[in-house]
C-alpha cells in the first residue's frame, strides 16, 4: 500500500541527484550544415586549399560537366583539374556557389546528409551568368572534425544571363 508513495519518492530523489545539462548538445545537422556552408564559403573566397582538405581523399563527386563523375583516390583534384579545364574551355572567371537555408540537413551524429538551394554564379565571356540548381552534401565524423564524401551539383536549368 505505500509502495506507490516510496517509488514515487526514489524517482523525487533521483530526478534531484541526476546531473544538470548546462547546456544543450549541439545538433549533428546543424553542425555539419555549418560545416559544408562554411567550407563553401572558403571556396568562395578562393582557398582552393580548405576546399580540396575539406574532401575525403575519395570522395565520390557528380557535376554538371564531363566526365560528370569523379570517384576513387584523388576524386577531388580530378575534379578540380577539371573544373578548371571547362572553365577555361568556355571562358568562365569569377565563380561562385552562393547558397541558402538547407533544404535537408539530418544526421545520426556519425554522417550527415545536406540538401542546399544554390545559385551558381559566374562570368562568361563578359556576361554576368547565374544557375539556380542545388548541392547534395554526404559528410562523416573524422575524429571531431567533418570530411565531405561525397556532394553532387544539380542544375535547375540552363544558365542564364544576370541582370
Amino acid at each position: 500500500m505505500h509502495r506507490p508513495i516510496i517509488i514515487a519518492a526514489a524517482l523525487m530523489a533521483w530526478s534531484v541527484a541526476a546531473p544538470a545539462q548546462t547546456q544543450p548538445a549541439a545538433n549533428p545537422a546543424d553542425d555539419a550544415t555549418k560545416f559544408v556552408t562554411t567550407i563553401m564559403d572558403k571556396f568562395n573566397g578562393g582557398d582552393i586549399k580548405a576546399w580540396l582538405a575539406a574532401q575525403a581523399n575519395d570522395a565520390s563527386i557528380v557535376d554538371e560537366f564531363g566526365p560528370h563523375t569523379w570517384t576513387g583516390r584523388g576524386s577531388p583534384q580530378r575534379w578540380l583539374d577539371a573544373y578548371t579545364k571547362d572553365s577555361q574551355t568556355n571562358g568562365i572567371t569569377g565563380a561562385r556557389v552562393d547558397y541558402g537555408k538547407p533544404l535537408q540537413a539530418t544526421s545520426d551524429g556519425t554522417t550527415a546528409y545536406i540538401v542546399l538551394p544554390t545559385t551558381y554564379r559566374f562570368m562568361q565571356k563578359g556576361m554576368k551568368m547565374a544557375e539556380p540548381g542545388s548541392m547534395t552534401f554526404v559528410v562523416r565524423r573524422d575524429g571531431k572534425d567533418w570530411k565531405i564524401t561525397s556532394w553532387t551539383y544539380s542544375a535547375a536549368g540552363a544558365p542564364g544571363q544576370e541582370k
